[in-house]
């Protein structure tokens, strides 16, 4: 296997790997704390900003364990979706409470409302963490709308948000807004470091990407987290392959290659 040939205790580019690495890096790790301090304040409604695989989901991902682990009734779902009968059933759920996809749209409101009054009295945080919300439908954003525009609960909505997307939420939901956090990409430095913590994280102390080949992996990637760990984990797999004493900038270009000529 590639990780034993890189003398690797683990995948350093895998998914659980980089949600590790969410507080190390200066960009996430100020949204992440930006995120903590909306809840922590008790704010209504904040958004996460930023292009596709600049890290959105892995940060909203390691707030939501955060404020599991704090003792908060935190739901992760997703935005995307036609109704609100399956988003609200999926929320109900995340928050103990028992509901189903199949449940009327009436019942499954008083069985989320319900648990937030439950949770309020209670002294419980109630958080909705919610990825991609402007891909939801028109009835998916008025659900949430609505869920903000209750203020009898205590209750923190937090939601990614695609670059230039902001404005399909409408002016209801932006204009709630309290706090908007955007997330950019990698630059150049940024990219070369976190490749070397990374391997580091997993085991490897020794150079592995050559200096032109960590470059031309940020050229590729643009800076994206999501692609840089695709291509570097695709690097390493076909160094090992190669027995490549380090990955050098042609294999880079030709995994690079190999990855998208099949898209």
């Amino acid at each position: 296997m590639y990780q034993a040939y890189w003398g690797l205790s683990q995948s350093p580019f895998a998914v659980e790997a980089a949600r590790q690495q969410v507080d190390e890096h200066p960009l996430t790790s100020e949204a992440l704390a930006r995120l903590e301090f909306l809840a922590g304040s008790h704010s209504r409604f904040g958004l996460l900003a930023g292009p596709a695989g600049c890290g959105k989901s892995l940060v909203l991902d390691e707030f939501v364990r955060r404020q599991r682990a704090a003792g908060a009734a935190a739901a992760f779902v997703s935005g995307l979706g036609n109704s609100a009968g399956p988003f609200l059933a999926d929320v109900a759920r995340q928050w103990q409470a028992s509901a189903s996809e199949g449940d009327l749209l009436g019942p499954l409101w008083q069985t989320v409302t319900s648990r937030l009054s439950q949770l309020r009295l209670e002294q419980v945080p109630a958080i909705l963490a919610i990825d991609d919300l402007h891909r939801g439908s028109e009835e998916v954003l008025l659900a949430v709308e609505r869920l903000l525009r209750n203020t009898e609960f205590a209750l923190t909505v937090v939601a990614s948000v695609a670059e230039g997307a902001v404005a399909r939420l409408g002016s209801g939901l932006v204009d709630l807004a309290e706090l908007r956090i955007e997330l950019a990409p990698w630059t150049a430095d940024e990219t070369r470091d976190y490749l070397q913590t990374a391997l580091t994280h997993a085991g490897r102390r020794q150079p592995t990407f050559a200096a032109a080949a960590a470059q031309r992996l940020f050229q590729l990637s643009g800076g994206m987290p999501r692609r840089v760990n695709q291509l570097a984990q695709l690097a390493l797999v076909a160094g090992a392959g190669q027995q490549l004493a380090e990955i050098d900038e042609e294999t880079v270009l030709a995994v690079h290659d190999e990855l998208y000529a099949v898209r």
